[in-house]
C-alpha cells in the first residue's frame, strides 16, 4: 500500500507538470500564432492594395502618360475581393495551413483617399510634374519663367501709359476752354489793329471813328466775359483732372514692386507729364494765367480810356491803342486747336470695329466651330474643393509645357478630341473653339503690344518721330504737356500696329522674337498706316518665338491651378467618348485604408491588447499607397 500510494503521488506530480508544460507550450503556439496571422493579415491588405492600384487606368496612362486608379466607387470592393484570396488560398492565393492561419477581414474602410480634383488638384499636378521629370523638361520650364516675368513687366508698362493717354478727353476739354480765351484774344488783337491804323491814316476822329469805338468797346466787354468764362471753366477742368492723378499716383506707388527701375521711371515720368496741367506753377497752368492778365488788361485799358480831346483822337487813346497791339502781338497768328489728322490713329479705331480674329487671321472663315459636349466638368466645381498647397516655379512650368505636349492647339490638332483648341480652352476656358481662340488672340495682342511699347520707350529715334508727328498734330503750340500726351497716344497705336503685324506672323506659323531690336522692326509711321502692308508676304527666322512659345509665356502668366483643372476637363470629355463612365473626380492618386480582421484562437486564447470578442481576436490593419509621392 505504501509503495501504491508513492507511485500516485508521482502520477499526479506529472500530469500537473504536464499541464504546466501543455500550457507553456499552447501559449507559445498561440503567441506564434497570433503574430503570423497579424503579419499575414497586414501582407494580404498591403499586397492587395498594391494589386488594387496595378490596375491604374490604362487609357489616361497611354493618352497622357498619367497614373490613376480610374474607379473609385469600386475601390474598396475590389480591395476585398484581392485580400478574400488570402483568406482563402483555394481562390489562388498562396498561404499554406490556412487552417492554422486563418483569418477573415469585418470591415473596411478610407481613412484617406485623395483624387484627381482634391486639393486643387494637386495630386493631378504631382502627376504633370513626374512625366514632364521623366522626359528631362523641368529645365526648360524653368527657363520659360523669367521671359514671362518680363512680359508681365511690359503689359504694366504699356496698360499704365495706354490707361493715361485715356485723360485725353480731359486735357483736350482744358484745351477747348484756353483755345477760346486765344480765340477772343484774336477777335480783340484785330480791333487793336484797325484803331492802330485808322490813327495811321488820319481817320479816327469824332465824326468818322464813331462806329469803331463803339465795336472796340463791345469787344473789350465780350473779352472780359468770356476770359472770365473760360478761366473758370480751365480751373474746374484742372481740379477735376487732379482728383484723376492723385488716384493715378496711388496706383503708380502700387506698381513699383512689379515693374523694374527704368520703367517705373518712365510710367512716373508720363504721370508726371499730365500733372503739369493741375501744379500752380505748371508750364500750361502758368501761360493761362499770362492770357488771362493780358487780355482782361487790354480789354479794361480799352474800356476806360478817354477817346476824344477836341474832337480828335486823345493822347491817351493812342498811348492804349500802342501798348494793347504791341502786347497782343505774342498771340499766335494760327488757332492752336487746329490738328491735323493722324492716319495711323484713324486706322486703329477703324480696326476696333472689326472682330479681333478678322483682323489677325488670313481666312477667318476656316476657324473650327466646335463646342464643348454638356456636362459638369471638373473645373466648374474647382471651388467645392479644398485648396491644394503653393505652386512653385518649376511646378507652373512643368504644367505650361505638359500643356503644349499633350493637347491640341491651333495650327497644330490631335484626332478624337472634342475640341480643336486644347491649349486655347485652357487659356481662355469657352464652350466652343472660336471663342478660345479669339481670347488667346486677344493675350497675344496685349503681350506683344506691351512688348513693343517698351521698346519703344527705348529708342530714341522713333520716340523722336513720334514727337515729331505730336507737334504736328496740336498745331506745333509748344504746349509741352499736350505733345507729350498725344507723343504716348501715337506710341502706344505704333506698338499696337507693330503687335497686329506679329500676331499674323503667328497665326501663319511664323517667329516673333519677344525682345525686339531696331532690326526686328518692321512697320514704320507711314507704311503702319498702309492696310496693304500687313497683307505681304512673311519671311521665316531661326531661333525666335513661334505661337506655341507665345502660348506657353501666357500659360505661365495664368492661374495654373484654374488651368490644371480645365486640361481634366479635356482629360475627362476626350476620354469619355469611348468610356462614358469616365470622371476625372473617381480617378484615384493615392489612398490610406484601415481593414479589421478577425481571427478565431486555437490553442489557448491570450489576453492580448486590443479588441476581441468571444475567443477571436480582432486586428486593425493599416496601409498606404501612392502612385506620386
Amino acid at each position: 500500500m505504501e509503495n501504491q500510494k508513492g507511485q500516485g503521488s508521482i502520477s499526479v506530480f506529472f500530469a500537473m507538470l504536464l499541464v504546466t508544460i501543455l500550457a507553456v507550450i499552447c501559449t507559445s503556439l498561440e503567441s506564434a500564432r497570433y503574430t503570423a496571422v497579424s503579419y499575414l493579415a497586414a501582407q494580404a491588405e498591403e499586397s492587395a492594395l498594391e494589386s488594387v492600384f496595378a490596375g491604374y487606368y490604362n487609357p489616361i496612362w497611354k493618352r497622357y502618360h498619367l497614373f490613376f486608379m480610374a474607379d473609385g466607387p469600386g475601390f474598396l470592393p475590389a480591395m476585398q475581393d484581392y485580400i478574400s484570396y488570402y483568406e482563402n488560398p483555394g481562390k489562388g492565393g498562396s498561404v499554406q495551413g490556412a487552417n492554422l492561419y486563418e483569418f477573415h477581414q469585418k470591415g473596411i474602410k478610407f481613412l484617406e483617399c485623395v483624387t484627381a480634383v482634391d486639393q486643387g488638384g494637386e495630386a493631378f499636378l504631382k502627376a504633370i510634374v513626374a512625366d514632364m521629370e521623366a522626359h528631362g523638361k523641368t529645365g526648360l520650364a524653368e527657363a520659360l519663367l523669367g521671359q514671362s516675368e518680363l512680359v508681365k513687366e511690359a503689359e504694366v508698362v504699356s496698360g499704365y501709359i495706354g490707361g493715361l493717354a485715356e485723360y485725353e478727353q480731359e486735357i483736350s476739354s482744358i484745351e477747348e476752354s484756353y483755345k477760346a480765351m486765344e480765340n477772343q484774344g484774336r477777335r480783340l488783337r484785330n480791333v487793336y489793329q484797325e484803331l492802330e491804323k485808322a490813327l495811321e491814316e488820319g481817320a479816327l476822329t469824332a465824326d468818322t471813328g464813331k462806329g469803331l469805338l463803339e465795336r472796340a468797346r463791345n469787344c473789350a466787354a465780350e473779352t472780359s466775359r468770356q476770359t472770365a468764362k473760360s478761366y473758370a471753366e480751365i480751373l474746374e477742368g484742372t481740379k477735376l483732372l487732379k482728383e484723376k492723378l492723385e488716384m493715378e499716383t496711388e496706383e503708380l506707388l502700387k506698381k513699383e514692386g512689379s515693374v523694374g527701375k527704368s520703367s517705373y521711371e518712365q510710367m512716373e515720368t508720363e504721370l508726371e507729364n499730365l500733372k503739369e496741367y493741375t501744379r500752380e506753377d505748371g508750364s500750361r497752368r502758368n501761360e493761362t494765367e499770362l492770357l488771362k492778365e493780358l487780355l482782361n488788361g487790354c480789354a479794361k485799358n480799352l474800356a476806360d480810356v478817354e477817346f476824344w480831346k477836341d474832337g480828335e483822337a486823345s493822347a491817351a487813346l493812342r498811348e492804349v491803342v500802342q501798348k494793347g497791339g504791341e502786347s497782343l502781338s505774342i498771340i499766335s497768328e494760327h488757332d492752336s486747336g487746329e490738328k491735323q489728322k493722324s492716319p495711323l490713329l484713324e486706322m486703329i479705331k477703324n480696326w476696333k470695329n472689326e472682330g479681333i480674329l478678322d483682323l489677325v487671321l488670313k481666312d477667318p472663315g476656316s476657324v473650327s466651330d466646335k463646342i464643348l459636349p454638356e456636362g459638369s466638368y471638373p473645373s466648374e466645381t474647382a471651388g467645392m474643393w479644398e485648396e491644394g498647397g503653393a505652386i512653385s516655379a518649376s511646378e507652373k512650368g512643368a504644367a505650361v509645357l505638359y500643356t503644349v505636349s499633350h493637347f491640341g492647339r491651333f495650327g497644330r490638332t490631335q484626332e478624337d478630341t472634342v475640341l480643336d483648341y486644347e491649349a486655347e480652352y485652357i487659356l481662355g476656358k469657352s464652350e466652343n473653339d472660336k471663342e478660345n481662340l479669339t481670347a488667346v488672340a486677344e493675350k497675344l495682342l496685349a503681350v506683344r503690344t506691351g512688348m513693343n511699347f517698351l521698346y519703344l520707350l527705348g529708342d530714341g529715334k522713333k520716340q523722336a518721330e513720334a514727337e515729331l508727328l505730336a507737334m504736328t498734330m496740336v498745331g506745333f503750340t509748344g504746349i509741352y504737356p499736350l505733345i507729350k500726351l498725344t507723343k504716348g497716344i501715337i506710341l502706344g497705336a505704333w506698338a499696337f500696329a507693330e503687335a497686329v503685324f506679329d500676331v499674323r506672323i503667328l497665326f501663319q506659323g511664323g517667329q516673333i522674337p519677344l525682345v525686339k531690336t531696331a532690326s526686328d522692326w518692321n512697320t514704320s509711321l507711314e507704311k503702319a498706316a498702309e492696310e496693304a502692308f500687313y497683307e505681304r508676304e512673311i519671311s521665316q527666322k531661326e531661333g525666335l518665338w513661334d505661337y506655341e512659345g507665345y502660348l506657353c509665356i501666357l500659360l505661365l502668366m495664368g492661374d495654373t491651378e484654374r488651368q490644371c483643372f480645365r486640361m481634366m476637363d479635356l482629360i475627362e470629355a476626350n476620354l469619355r467618348r469611348k468610356d462614358s463612365g469616365f470622371f476625372m473626380e473617381n480617378c484615384i492618386s493615392s489612398a490610406v485604408v484601415e481593414v479589421s480582421f478577425q481571427a478565431e484562437s486555437r490553442f489557448f486564447h491570450l489576453p492580448v491588447p486590443g479588441e476581441s470578442r468571444n475567443g477571436a481576436y480582432i486586428f486593425y490593419k493599416t496601409a498606404a499607397y501612392s502612385y506620386y509621392e
